[in-house]
C-alpha cells in the first residue's frame, strides 16, 4: 500500500531540501509540508517538485537529484 497525504500546508519560503554533501550539494525548495499516513504511522514530510519528473510532487525522501544523489536533510535559510 502506498502513503497517503492526510494534511498539506504551504512552507515558508526559505525552507530547502538539500540533496548531496559538500561543495557539490543541491537544494530543492520545501513547496509544503505534508502528513503522511504510511506503514510506520503518520510523518511530517517536505514535498518537492520531483528533479525527475517536474509534473509531479514528492515527498524530499523519495526525491533523487540526477548530479548528486539522494535526498540528506532538511534547510532553512531566512531571506535577506
Amino acid at each position: 500500500m502506498s502513503d497517503t497525504i492526510k494534511s498539506l500546508i504551504p512552507a515558508a519560503e526559505g525552507w530547502r531540501a538539500l540533496f548531496g554533501h559538500g561543495s557539490a550539494a543541491q537544494r530543492s525548495r520545501i513547496i509544503g509540508w505534508a502528513v503522511i499516513s504510511g506503514a510506520e504511522g503518520d510523518e511530517i514530510v517536505g514535498m518537492v517538485i520531483d528533479p525527475n519528473d517536474p509534473a509531479k510532487i514528492i515527498p524530499a525522501a523519495q526525491a533523487v537529484d540526477p548530479e548528486t544523489g539522494s535526498f540528506t536533510r532538511y534547510g532553512y535559510a531566512a531571506a535577506k
